[in-house]
């Protein structure tokens, strides 16, 4: 085998070694570098303001008769919650998002005063 091969093969491996952690981190990065997302769209019906949580996180406060969206909440399991002005539990759901599946949630009633 000549010695010009050899360090060409040895140079092709190298930087193969390097060109994998960056195949690697662009790989985990898909469903962003092509504009896949998974929203939530929350539409609230009742008559009361409702404060919505996204896995334990304040995401927005939603009036009355309105509707608001959670951009890209991610794929897999997610618990939303609305709690109306004084912190009551009106609502709770249990969800699972595939990648760029979007959620429409309608909240219809307050909970009683």
């Amino acid at each position: 085998m000549s010695r010009v091969y050899t360090v060409d093969v040895r140079l092709r491996v190298h930087f193969a070694l390097l060109l994998l952690p960056l195949l690697l981190a662009v790989g985990g990065c898909r469903e962003h570098l092509f504009g896949v997302q998974s929203d939530v769209v929350v539409a609230n019906l009742s008559s009361c303001r409702l404060t919505v949580y996204v896995d334990g996180w304040e995401a927005f406060t939603v009036g009355q008769d309105s509707s608001r969206t959670v951009d890209n909440v991610g794929s897999g399991r997610h618990v939303l919650e609305a709690k109306d002005g004084l912190g009551r539990l009106v609502e709770r759901r249990y969800i699972e998002l595939r990648s760029g599946e979007d959620y429409y949630w309608r909240i219809e009633a307050c909970p009683p005063r």
